[in-house]
């Protein structure tokens, strides 16, 4: 017979096909139940096979089968086959509760190992002459084997296989409970660390009132303040950075409240199946499970009255990054004139023109972001993208503007409230 193709079924199994007569050929390196079998129910095939399955492909592919042979009085077997005039040997150590795969070349050397320990503790590395590992010592124990057995010619081998399978199911029984218990400890700790955080979740009413507060007295604020009227501050924050952690501390709070309690609900729906008996997909079940971090926005994105996005750049490189690699040539640039702040964006579609309130929205947020926050008025410069260039060799955030329009902006504490409320996508923005 000859190969047709060679499968990697597993982490340790290969299952051979042979023409003619589609034989397929299981090779079972598993630890604890090693094998070497022909079936008639072969296990499903992956489509594209792993590392050492490719390497077993590409060696026996399209080889003829020479010979299958027992190499000592135990459980090492050897098929032997002619690929391209060239002898390869597959041996199976199937002994003990540590298996091993290796390819021999035609002059016995080791040429690859499915599991390269276990090869070199039994002499048998890569490059190394092929030697049968060390007999094993037996130890004089009672059999097995019943003394009534019948004298048929697989008495013995049906006898073995029935209590193989009954070692496996009992086995199986034990694992299986003790994942039961795994599980429900898991969905428990969830349950538990949800019911701590909405415990732990601050009043979004009450911190957005605060920070409301703080705005309208924003001129008497400095840093370094512990509490300023009852409303408790960060000394080491500027007084602007304390207003926009304060409105981040309402944000995360309004979120998070229907997302726990709709989290809390869904645990204790979940322990009630599993405590049932209820078969429930592992995919259901809470673990440490992590998606990939999603990528770092150089901006800030607040919504206006209107619904439309408002960018902000986070300053220096970001605030580069957002004008002259996100923002379109349509865009709206706004700036503080003659102060170092954020460069903000509004995005308009061609042959729009902006919203005048999202304009004085933006302008608001350029102030809020700027060295000049605490100021009553303020001059904004503002412009379509196009006309906003980087001078050869300036610092970061440092543009150059022409054809700019000017926004006298009066601050109003009520409208920087609600934007401070209003971030589009605060896990991408914050």
């Amino acid at each position: 017979m000859h190969v047709d193709n060679v499968y990697q079924v597993d982490p340790r199994a290969f299952l051979i096909k042979l023409t003619p007569g589609k034989l397929s050929v299981l090779v079972d390196a598993n630890r604890n139940r090693p094998r070497l079998l022909v079936t008639d129910n072969p296990p499903k095939v992956p489509d594209r096979p792993p590392m050492f399955g490719s390497i077993l492909r590409r060696a026996l592919r399209g080889g003829r089968v020479v010979d299958a042979a027992l190499l000592a009085e135990d459980r090492i077997f050897a098929l032997d086959f002619e690929v391209g005039g060239v002898a390869k040997r597959l041996v199976l150590e199937a002994i003990g509760t540590h298996p091993n795969l290796l390819l021999l070349k035609d002059d016995g050397e080791v040429e690859r190992v499915l599991d390269g320990e276990i090869a070199k503790r039994r002499g048998n590395p890569i490059g190394a002459a092929y030697a049968l590992p060390p007999a094993p010592k037996f130890r004089a124990e009672e059999s097995l084997l019943p003394v009534d057995l019948p004298e048929d010619a697989f008495a013995v081998n049906l006898f073995l296989d029935q209590l193989a399978r009954e070692e496996v199911s009992t086995a199986r029984k034990e694992t299986d409970e003790k994942k039961l218990e795994r599980v429900l400890d898991r969905v428990r700790r969830a349950l538990k660390k949800v019911e701590q955080d909405e415990s732990r979740l601050p009043d979004s009413a009450a911190l957005r009132k605060d920070g409301a507060f703080l705005l309208e007295h924003f001129p008497a604020l400095t840093q370094g303040m512990k509490k300023f009227r009852g409303v408790a501050l960060d000394p080491k924050l500027a007084p602007n950075e304390n207003i926009d952690r304060i409105f981040q501390q309402a944000r995360k709070a309004e979120r998070a409240g229907p997302a726990l309690a709709e989290r809390r609900t869904a645990l204790q729906e979940l322990l009630q199946r599993i405590e049932a008996g209820e078969h429930v997909p592992e995919s259901a079940i809470p673990g440490r499970r992590k998606g990939k971090e999603p990528p770092r926005r150089p901006y800030r994105v607040f919504l206006s009255r209107a619904g439309d996005r408002i960018l902000v750049g986070k300053g220096g490189r970001d605030n580069d990054e957002t004008t002259l690699k996100v923002a379109g040539p349509n865009d709206i640039f706004l700036h503080v004139r003659g102060t170092p702040g954020a460069h903000v964006i509004v995005p308009v579609r061609k042959g729009e023109q902006v919203n005048e309130e999202t304009l004085v929205d933006a302008a608001h947020l350029a102030l809020h972001y700027s060295k000049m926050k605490k100021a009553e008025k303020a001059d904004i410069t503002w412009t379509p993208r196009r006309n906003v260039k980087k001078p050869k060799g300036a610092k970061a955030g440092l543009v150059s503007v022409s054809r700019e329009n000017v926004l006298h902006l009066r601050r109003e504490p009520g409208r920087l409230a609600r934007l401070l409320m209003a971030i589009e996508d605060p896990e991408a923005s914050e």
